[in-house]
């Protein structure tokens, strides 16, 4: 941010905030995102402005509402989750591109609670946030088909394995917060191992849920 490129803000109609008013704001927006991550989405409004260090009055004209300061924090997260998408269905060779995906995206859910309980749980999520979760199945969809023409995924998997996948990976985290955070990437490489297709591969025997049962279970909700 510099005095050249002013934010503006809903709170006050869209015009430039000055410049200690766009400071205070940025100050909320980076303390929600630390106390968020650490702690989850039942942290108030009162607790984001301590730990950004202003009166609570200030939290309070930046962002009216929790739902309003969680809207304007996950919403980028969201949009970055399909650029991760479109930049690995970009890459040349399928398999790392669906890997580099997998990285990236793991890696923002495993170390951010607020993160996951918006996208695993839907807790506190507005009409573009539920779009953006929504919108994700296109893109896993293309992934999983991409990877497997290419013969390096096995044929089995589908879509709906991926939000699963990722919610092992943060309980993985959450079993050695503090200790050892980042063991997730162990289970994750396991879990590579296990999704790549090899000819001596015994096929999966157990089906997989279907888009719909973990839609339901991610609190996903779509118009009729």
């Amino acid at each position: 941010m510099t005095e050249n490129c002013p934010q503006s803000d809903p709170a006050e109609g869209g015009r430039p905030l000055r410049r200690d008013a766009a400071l205070n704001r940025e100050r909320i927006l980076h303390a929600a995102r630390e106390i968020f991550g650490q702690q989850g989405l039942g942290v108030t409004l009162d607790g984001v402005a301590r730990h950004a260090g202003v009166g609570v009055g200030t939290v309070y004209r930046r962002f009216p509402t929790k739902e309003a300061l969680i809207r304007a924090l996950f919403e980028q997260d969201l949009r970055m989750r399909q650029e991760a998408a479109e930049s690995a269905l970009a890459h040349p060779d399928p398999w790392q591109g669906l890997v580099d995906f997998l990285m990236v995206t793991s890696t923002d859910l495993a170390e951010n609670r607020g993160l996951y309980e918006v996208l695993m749980w839907g807790a506190h999520t507005s009409g573009p946030i539920e779009t953006s979760r929504g919108g994700m199945l296109p893109f896993l969809e293309a992934l999983i088909r991409r990877a497997q023409e290419s013969g390096d995924l096995r044929p089995e998997v589908t879509p709906s394995d991926i939000p699963v996948i990722q919610h092992m990976l943060y309980s993985a985290a959450q079993f050695t917060r503090g200790r050892q955070p980042h063991i997730w990437r162990r289970y994750l490489e396991i879990l590579l191992s296990g999704l790549r297709r090899r000819s001596d591969s015994p096929p999966l025997e157990t089906p997989g849920l279907s888009n719909e049962m973990v839609e339901q279970a991610m609190g996903i909700v779509r118009p009729e």
